[in-house]
């Protein structure tokens, strides 16, 4: 089997193992919490499609595997198939001996993940940095140190590659011992958005890239609280700097909860709208954070095994500024006051259904209640609503096997309702009506 292997370097078995993946990952009704409950029972993902028979040992329905044998998949998953094979990067199976452990260990996992860079940081301990897109500079500084001062300790530093909180921190941790990891909603070969061109190819040079999202995929609304969970998933804890009331990063911290990982918040000054939703997450337990020493001493029984305490954090570390390490991040930094520029354009014309610009914000940039709104369609509402007043709480698999709908639009509708207050999600990934 491979072992991080581009699609020209793989053998045949591992090529078979690809298709088969690519089967699960395109079969219309599998969710990722499917997949993974097939994977666990048959050991791969070509020993469970030669089993589709066996499919209710896994909990699977009898419908969900008689979809399989129709080959409906066939189409879609030939273009990721040669989507694949035209770009220069490591394609990650669940069966690879690289697949990282933590990933294992969620619920829902990806099937395979593209990557790009420094495979062996997926072994390295790791701690989420997440925030506004829209950060203050206050924000930002703060992430900053603290992306500094535990990439240092050599703690390698996950962010989701948006614009704000999120790139200022791996900006920082870049430079130092841990480095960085950047989970994209898009493709592998996508940038998005189109400023971080500098900050993806630093990525690819010195820190990882991964994306479980085929070749060439946009940065489509859905995908991005999708990704999150890869965010966290990955962490020993995630830490909000900045974020509103009802932001992606928090739903990347309730995910953190949800998958057992520590949760940590800035909480910020009182009465100030960028820190509210970091307030609401200390008033529901998360832990408040006020350095890296925090962090460090939190997670110390964690990070004992690797070597990394707080005496690993010195004071000519703490105080330290981005020198570059050998890296051009005077690059980086150059398109920072152009990205902010954005930003603010962005905020000015987000109505404007004229403005269809790749910088345009999506899901992940747009306010709350409209990101919600069109994230779930009202004319698709209704059945899914009804749907789970009448039979009760149910997961994500199995209302979109109900519905008859691709699992990726029903995680992306249930986001979009939970935002409106209109689902809760409950305890095992299972989703109610709200009242």
């Amino acid at each position: 089997m491979s072992q991080g292997l581009s699609w020209a370097e793989m053998g045949e078995e591992a090529r078979t193992e690809y298709w088969a993946s690519l089967a699960l990952r395109h079969c219309t009704g599998l969710g990722a919490r499917s997949c993974a409950r097939l994977l666990r029972t048959f050991g791969s993902a070509y020993a469970a499609v030669q089993s589709r028979q066996r499919w209710r040992e896994a909990g699977l329905s009898q419908k969900q595997a008689a979809e399989m044998a129709t080959g409906s998949w066939r189409v879609t998953a030939r273009q990721e198939w040669d989507s694949a094979r035209d770009i220069n990067a490591v394609i990650l199976l669940w069966t690879d001996p690289l697949y990282p452990a933590p990933l294992r260990q969620l619920p829902d996992p990806p099937v395979l993940l593209y990557c790009r860079g420094d495979m062996t940081l997926l072994q390295a301990p790791a701690f989420a940095i997440v925030g506004s897109r829209r950060s203050t500079e206050h924000g930002r500084t703060v992430a900053a140190h603290m992306a500094r001062c535990l990439s240092s300790c050599g703690v390698t530093i996950v962010s989701g590659m948006a614009l704000g909180i999120d790139r200022v921190a791996h900006e920082a941790a870049l430079a130092r011992i841990g480095r960085s990891i950047g989970v994209l909603g898009t493709g592998i070969d996508v940038i998005y958005p189109r400023g971080n061109c500098a900050v993806f190819d630093a990525m690819r040079e010195h820190g990882l890239l991964i994306s479980e999202f085929m070749p060439g995929a946009l940065p489509l609304p859905e995908h991005f609280p999708v990704r999150n969970r890869i965010i966290s998933g990955l962490a020993l804890g995630v830490l909000v700097v900045e974020a509103a009331s009802r932001s992606g990063s928090l739903i990347t911290a309730r995910l953190a909860l949800e998958q057992n990982r520590e949760v940590y918040a800035v909480p910020g000054p009182a009465l100030d709208s960028h820190c509210l939703g970091c307030q609401d997450l200390v008033r529901q337990g998360a832990r408040p954070v006020f350095s890296a020493e925090d962090v460090l001493r939190d997670l110390a029984d964690q990070l004992r095994p690797y070597g990394i305490s707080q005496t690993s954090l010195s004071e000519e570390e703490k105080s330290a500024h981005e020198e570059g390490d050998g890296i051009d991040l005077a690059a980086i930094k150059a398109e920072a006051a152009t990205d902010n520029r954005r930003v603010r354009t962005d905020a000015c014309t987000q109505g404007d259904e004229s403005a269809k610009g790749e910088d345009q914000p999506l899901q992940q940039d747009m306010p709350p209640l409209d990101a919600a709104e069109r994230l779930a369609p009202s004319e698709r509402r209704a059945l899914l609503l009804d749907c789970l007043r009448q039979k009760g709480p149910m997961q994500a698999d199995d209302l979109a096997c109900t519905l008859a709908m691709p699992v990726s639009e029903m995680n992306a509708m249930l986001v979009g309702l939970e935002m409106l207050g209109q689902v809760r999600r409950l305890p095992g990934a299972r989703y109610e009506a709200g009242v």
